[in-house]
């Protein structure tokens, strides 16, 4: 886990399963299945300036399944039920005066709220992401895309409502299904489009998605800007243990599938010891950079700088380049997160315009650090374990060439000292 340095931290996830899509009153439905408080919602909610709504939240089936209906009830409840299907398709006409309808204005008042860093770092994650995709398709600049009034609320609860219970729940990794999308066409004020219509189009273009079940659209604009704004990784759940699951239910019903969104929470053991996938398989990236014209010392300088960085291995290979030049190969192994960092001080460091990188699978063993007492001092030992087994015991290297140069002994004699004690302590 990234920034984490225990192997036993888990990080909590949460895994969206959009096997019927995803729109924002879904999300919100299934965080109050997983436990948010409604209230808890309604009052930080109450931190924008938004006013002529209502929440409400019922529990409900679909296709045998309980979910919740999360519903924002604009001005007269029928008229709003009508608005609500409507749900992110939006008038760039000025229909009210309004100064809060501009994405900008919308922007600037959530930046301005009382609510916490978090949730409104993730609201304006969400809600620039909308106004981006939506820009894009009319050709206008993000800022000046208009929300009609009940659009315009809608979309704020939503977007603010899905970043508030993503903060309460205390997510810190967001991994998101294949996404059933539908299929067909819609109708909304501006004509007919077909699914997905063209800014959850845009949204989704990171996503793997497909379309079953259902001839209809699955996914709204700002439930694909949720995922756009939120989400780390496209793929299967693996290698986490499931701990809760949410259904929040969509507004359409269909014969004998359910229209729900699942939200699962979930601890990712990805960085424990598994015990029944051995060895540990990891992925990494590789960074490589062919240099022609640096002289050793500084490699050696680079490769110390490159490891404080949080390399797990450096390598120079010498290199045969164009022209018959020689030249060297600087190969570096780095976790996921700290490809950026790596990057710099390669750039910074040697004389390289470029670098290439590469994801590579890693298995490596379990390993432990012993130490054991010899005549001379103490001496790390590190041990390599598969399945419980131990595959090899070293001395640490360190340990025994200081011993050999304070007290003037061989350094292999140091190093069958601490093997000794090792077995002698070990029994065997």
């Amino acid at each position: 886990m990234p920034g984490s340095g225990s192997i036993f931290s888990r990080m909590k996830m949460l895994y969206f399963d959009c096997f019927s899509g995803i729109s924002g009153d879904m999300t919100i439905g299934a965080l109050l299945d997983l436990g948010i408080d409604l209230d808890y919602l309604r009052s930080e909610l109450r931190k924008l300036p938004v006013e002529g709504y209502e929440l409400q939240a019922s529990r409900v089936v679909r296709s045998n399944i309980s979910a919740m209906k999360f519903d924002v009830l604009v001005g007269d409840p029928e008229s709003a039920r009508q608005a609500h299907h409507d749900h992110g398709h939006h008038h760039h006409e000025h229909h009210h005066g309004h100064h809060h309808h501009k994405a900008s204005g919308i922007l600037s008042m959530i930046r301005q709220s009382k609510l916490n860093p978090n949730a409104k770092r993730i609201a304006d994650a969400i809600f620039t992401k909308l106004a981006i995709s939506e820009g894009k398709v009319h050709h206008i600049p993000p800022e000046d895309v208009e929300f009609h009034e009940v659009g315009a609320v809608d979309s704020i609860v939503d977007t603010v409502g899905a970043a508030i219970g993503f903060d309460a729940l205390g997510v810190e990794r967001f991994v998101c299904s294949p996404i059933n999308i539908g299929s067909g066409f819609i109708h909304c004020q501006h004509g007919v489009y077909p699914v997905p219509a063209p800014a959850t189009a845009d949204l989704l273009r990171s996503a793997t998605i497909y379309s079953k079940h259902a001839e209809t659209e699955l996914v709204t604009p700002t439930g694909a800007a949720i995922l756009a704004a939120v989400v780390d990784e496209f793929g299967l759940l693996e290698g986490a243990a499931v701990e809760q699951i949410g259904y929040g239910a969509g507004t359409k019903q269909f014969q004998n599938f359910p229209n729900c969104l699942r939200l699962m929470v979930c601890s990712d053991r990805k960085d424990e010891a598994r015990r029944h996938e051995l060895p540990s398989s990891e992925t990494i990236d590789v960074i490589e950079a062919n240099i022609d014209d640096m002289t050793p010392q500084n490699f050696a300088y680079v490769t110390e700088r490159l490891l404080d960085a949080g390399a797990l291995d450096v390598c120079t290979i010498p290199v045969q380049m164009k022209k018959g030049r020689p030249g060297h190969l600087l190969q570096v192994l780095a976790p996921q997160n700290r490809r950026a960092a790596i990057e710099r001080m390669i750039f910074q460091e040697t004389t390289t315009i470029g670098v290439r990188y590469y994801k590579a699978g890693r298995s490596v063993l379990e390993r432990a650090l012993a130490h054991v007492e010899t005549i001379h001092g103490k001496i790390g030992i590190k041990i390599s374990k598969l399945e419980g087994k131990i595959m090899s015991v070293t001395p640490e290297f360190e340990d025994c060439a200081r011993i050999a140069r304070e007290k003037n002994v061989p350094l292999k004699e140091v190093q069958a000292l601490a093997m000794e004690a090792y077995k002698k302590g070990t029994g065997n």
